[in-house]
């Protein structure tokens, strides 16, 4: 009686571990989307054969850590180096720099940048929008003002920026 007992307990104990089981396991599919969460935005993909390691199991997801190696130039601390990055920020532009000091001033003085802007950007269309110069990338504005948005933290307003068409106040919205 005593080895079915232990026979019984055994053979629940391996089935209870085959269920549970963590280490490493292989990617089933062609092709797996990986998330940094469960139900999250897709961040890329593990082609099938793929050897994983699962850290952590939850009813339909698991967490895996999967070792490879890259191209070590692939990488950067500077998330604006990513490809496909994208900024947003607000101007007002200003054809004088004693004109932009002033605008700053009222800024500094709890001024509305959007209000501010409409007012008196010589730059109508984005004037028009509060200053909005909507979404961009690396290098697809002029480097003295990029360099400027990619200094500020989102919410920020630079001093008084000097381009080829003339003073800017910035602000970081994204």
């Amino acid at each position: 009686m005593k080895n079915v007992v232990l026979t019984i307990s055994l053979c629940a104990l391996l089935v209870n571990t085959a269920f549970t089981q963590t280490g490493r396991q292989y990617v089933r599919v062609k092709n797996e989307n990986i998330r940094a969460q469960p139900s999250g935005k897709k961040i890329g993909e593990l082609a099938g054969g793929t050897e994983v390691e699962i850290l952590e199991k939850q009813p339909n997801w698991v967490k895996v850590q999967v070792t490879a190696w890259i191209w070590s130039k692939s990488l950067t601390g500077d998330p604006s180096q990513v490809e496909g990055f994208k900024m947003r920020a607000s101007h007002i532009l200003l054809d004088s720099e004693a004109k932009a000091n002033e605008v700053l001033v009222q800024l500094n003085q709890g001024g509305d940048f959007s209000a501010l802007a409409g007012q008196h950007s010589i730059d109508k269309a984005s004037g028009a929008k509060g200053g909005d110069l909507g979404e961009f990338s690396r290098g697809d504005l002029m480097p003295a003002f990029e360099e400027s948005v990619l200094k500020l933290k989102v919410g920020e307003i630079s001093s008084v920026v000097k381009s080829a068409i003339g003073y800017h106040i910035i602000k970081r919205t994204q």
